[in-house]
């Protein structure tokens, strides 16, 4: 997951919003943000709430949700491969994303997800299964799977928000 998916230039909000969230982690050890981007589809929606504990990266495992900040922007990616050896480092993919991401050092890992809100409820977040994974599939390689999604939602949404007033 992304604040701000794709390759959007960085805002000056991206970047108050990076260094509120590193201050915040470093200060509480703990950390809430709001999803805006798609790459974690069908795991983590938009709109869902990410609660981020910091973590050291030699205690994330394959199949976390690693919050790693690049380029004054925050990504919530799965954590595909751990290389321990040398300069440790993790390699991260958003479900729905086709190809990895560049490695992510120690400097640059935020902390974990352990959890998070979709509206009111609390939803697990568990590790990929391979139903899971086929379905991440389906979503890297249909656009229009993706956009239809994405529609959906924001009806539901709209239609809750209408029935609260």
């Amino acid at each position: 997951m992304t604040y701000g998916d794709g390759e959007f230039a960085v805002t000056a909000r991206d970047a108050a919003v990076n260094r509120l969230v590193c201050e915040t982690l470093n200060l509480s050890g703990g950390v809430s943000i709001r999803v805006t981007g798609s790459s974690m589809l069908p795991s983590v929606l938009p709109g869902d709430v990410l609660v981020i504990q910091r973590e050291e990266l030699t205690h994330l495992i394959s199949g976390d949700i690693a919050l790693f900040s690049r380029g004054d922007r925050l990504f919530a990616h799965r954590v595909v491969k751990k290389n321990s050896s040398g300069t440790p480092y993790l390699i991260t993919r958003g479900d729905s994303l086709p190809e990895d991401d560049l490695p992510v050092y120690a400097h640059q890992l935020l902390g974990r997800v352990t959890g998070a809100l979709r509206g009111k409820s609390r939803i697990a977040l568990p590790r990929p299964t391979a139903l899971s994974r086929a379905i991440s599939v389906l979503f890297r390689q249909s656009e229009v799977l993706t956009t239809l999604l994405l529609w959906l939602l924001n009806r539901v949404r709209l239609q809750r928000e209408g029935a609260q007033c």
